[in-house]
């Protein structure tokens, strides 16, 4: 089924369905035990981690995650390359939407936000020193983030060059001096001479130590990438969607307006719709039993849609984000929760609250769905159609 190129979107729905006549967690037909409530996503995730195998989405090579130390000496070098650069003042957005559009001014969806958010964290993925590594990054994006993760296709000649990019990455860093800085050494550092020194993810994975090879910092490299550049993406395009169709798409909306709909927007539809988790020992969730080696799904949509915490859940009301409830705060999950939960996301919303209300603001905006359900592959994306924007004024 996950190997299908058609939409999950209708299994979604289906799990949220039986989610809510269930007393807890139950067993989809294939036999994966599905999570869709905050306390017993909250157990796997945070209270009993330890009873599953460590990982991570983004360090880890395979399905193995690097050491934990070394996990933790990549987040912390991933946020000061975040620091390093003031990406607000640096990015033109008129320029990458004239970019982006084609000849009658259209936004392609499932690709323009991933293109768009490419371009906004270009300082930060690659540095304009690094010319050829940024052309393996267009290529990745393109071949392997928005083919496969956004859109979803099977083996195409596309989807066979992502092995050839990888092997350039490689390439590429193996004729880089690693970076050597004691921040590298130890995470806790605080500022010093060696911060300018970590510009964009190629100093990131250059600089971890450890018996890694160029192929293995090449794998690390495209994660990053995809972390950074899909997921954000793609709720950019809802964000921009969404946004215009409930009446945000003005030159009054405010900054505090645009920050509610990015939130509502990100628990209605969740770019990562779900989390996995591998059970490390025997043990039950809510008198579920589970067995060591079995796999865990954590829906995030089914938590984030739930009525038994959201009042009308399947209504879109940014509003809510103004009298949030403890429960409501425990069981919004859109960068996951604990040890393992994204390390950029303060970054994230940040970039999708300046980048949204930058274009809501500045532009008027039409929107065109050929499909009436999202698309769920990877990622979860708007349907098929365009969004077309004028600038205001």
């Amino acid at each position: 089924m996950f190997l299908d190129r058609q939409s999950l979107w209708r299994h979604l729905r289906q799990w949220e369905n039986l989610a809510a006549e269930a007393e807890g967690p139950f067993r989809l037909r294939f036999g994966t035990l599905f999570v869709a409530d905050a306390d017993s996503a909250r157990e796997i995730l945070v209270d009993s981690a330890d009873r599953y195998i460590q990982q991570s989405g983004f360090f880890r090579l395979g399905p193995e995650p690097l050491p934990q130390a070394l996990r933790t000496a990549a987040s912390h070098e991933l946020l000061r390359a975040l620091s390093h650069h003031d990406l607000h003042a640096l990015f033109d957005v008129d320029d990458a939407i004239h970019e982006l559009s084609d000849s009658r001014g259209h936004l392609r969806h499932q690709r323009w936000g991933v293109r768009l958010v490419r371009r906004y964290f270009a300082p930060v993925i690659a540095h304009h020193r690094h010319t050829a590594l940024n052309s393996l990054v267009d290529a990745y994006v393109e071949s392997s983030v928005i083919a496969d993760d956004v859109v979803g296709r099977v083996v195409t000649p596309s989807h066979r060059s992502v092995r050839r990019i990888r092997a350039g990455f490689a390439e590429q860093l193996r004729r880089l001096p690693a970076r050597e800085t004691e921040a590298a050494a130890t995470p806790a550092t605080t500022a010093t001479d060696a911060d300018a020194d970590v510009r964009d993810l190629v100093d990131v994975v250059l600089g971890l130590r450890g018996e890694l090879t160029p192929a293995d910092r090449a794998q690390l490299l495209q994660r990053l990438i995809l972390s950074m550049v899909g997921f954000t993406g793609a709720a950019l395009e809802w964000v921009v969607l969404l946004g215009i169709q409930h009446g945000y798409n003005t030159p009054a909306v405010r900054p505090d307006q645009v920050r509610s709909l990015v939130r509502e927007t990100l628990r209605l539809y969740p770019t990562a719709w779900r989390l996995v988790r591998e059970a490390a020992t025997d043990h039950e969730i809510r008198g579920v039993p589970v067995s060591k080696g079995e796999h865990v799904m954590i829906g995030t949509h089914a938590i984030h849609r739930s009525g038994a915490v959201w009042d009308r859940p399947l209504d879109f009301d940014p509003s809510r984000w103004e009298r949030l409830t403890d429960d409501q705060r425990r069981a919004f999950l859109p960068f996951g929760k604990g040890a393992e939960m994204c390390p950029a996301n303060g970054f994230a919303l940040k970039a999708l609250e300046h980048l949204g209300h930058l274009i809501l603001h500045g532009y008027r905006g039409t929107v065109r769905i050929r499909k009436r359900t999202p698309h769920a592959r990877t990622l979860l994306a708007p349907p098929a159609g365009w969004t077309r924007l004028t600038k205001s004024g």
